[in-house]
């Protein structure tokens, strides 16, 4: 049987938060009128759904699982997911991107910014006590939500990681998806690895194409198919992110950024920095910081 499948972005729902693009939080009733009843949701986003008081069923990816209270589901990029006969008195939608999560900057590797969410449990069912607990780490999320305060996107992002840290301590493990690691998805893996690893000095799809043994057109499609974007793009995506990160959490000038970053010379750099965010380094440094 077909189903239609709905794309949704954050930017698609309504709502009259600043960060509308980024990070959200909706009651889970707003959350379901936002879309259509027949259709199948694919997510441009990471997604949290919280049940406080509920029941029904929820189908990821052809999977069926039982919604009720005190159980949390966890939905990332491009699942496909739809509800059946679902009943909730209480509940909330957290949506958040990746670059979003990737606001504040850590170094450690248990929530690092690309792999972080990579093994997340797809549920978990919560105890009085981590029901408790992760329920006032949300509250606080969802306070600072609501405020227009200075430094309200880095606090955001900080509680959201405390959150995410929280629900992992939380899961068990017997609950995770029987995923079998077929060969496509062990490619992207490891081209995901690859990048983070050597985007400094590697920058052409080619060039991790032969690291990974396969050609540059196959190991793209992969890419698009897997992660909706060229594997040209995706290194891309790194190299700036690691560049916004030099431009505003550290005092190195722009060229000693570009050497940093593997770049021959920084008018090289500039031109690349510029065609991924329309501002040269140094302007960005300026209106971001």
């Amino acid at each position: 049987m077909n189903h239609n499948i709905e794309s949704l972005t954050l930017s698609k729902l309504k709502t009259h938060s600043a960060l509308r693009n980024e990070f959200m939080i909706l009651q889970f009733e707003e959350f379901v009128e936002n879309l259509h009843s027949d259709s199948h949701i694919k997510n441009k986003f990471y997604c949290f759904l919280l049940f406080d008081n509920a029941e029904g069923l929820i189908i990821i990816d052809r999977q069926e699982f039982d919604v009720k209270a005190q159980k949390f589901f966890f939905i990332n990029y491009n699942q496909v997911y739809h509800f059946n006969n679902i009943h909730c008195d209480k509940g909330y939608v957290l949506m958040f991107t990746r670059s979003f999560y990737n606001y504040v900057y850590t170094g450690n590797k248990v929530i690092k910014s690309d792999n972080a969410l990579s093994d997340v449990s797809p549920y978990i069912v919560l105890s009085e006590e981590h029901f408790a607990d992760l329920g006032r780490t949300f509250e606080e999320l969802q306070t600072e939500y609501l405020k227009s305060k200075f430094l309200r996107k880095e606090i955001i992002c900080l509680l959201l990681k405390v959150f995410v840290l929280k629900y992992i301590r939380s899961s068990d493990k017997k609950n995770k998806i029987e995923r079998s690691v077929d060969h496509k998805k062990q490619i992207v893996e490891n081209f995901s690895n690859l990048v983070n690893r050597h985007f400094k000095e590697l920058k052409t799809t080619s060039q991790y194409a032969e690291k990974l043994n396969i050609t540059a057109n196959y190991l793209n499609v992969l890419i698009k198919e897997n992660l909706d974007i060229p594997a040209g793009r995706f290194i891309k995506n790194r190299v700036i992110l690691e560049a916004e990160r030099l431009l505003l959490h550290t005092t190195l000038s722009v060229t000693e950024i570009s050497y940093e970053l593997g770049f021959s010379d920084n008018s090289h750099f500039g031109k690349y920095f510029k065609s991924a965010t329309a501002y040269a380094p140094a302007r960005y440094r300026s209106l971001k910081s």
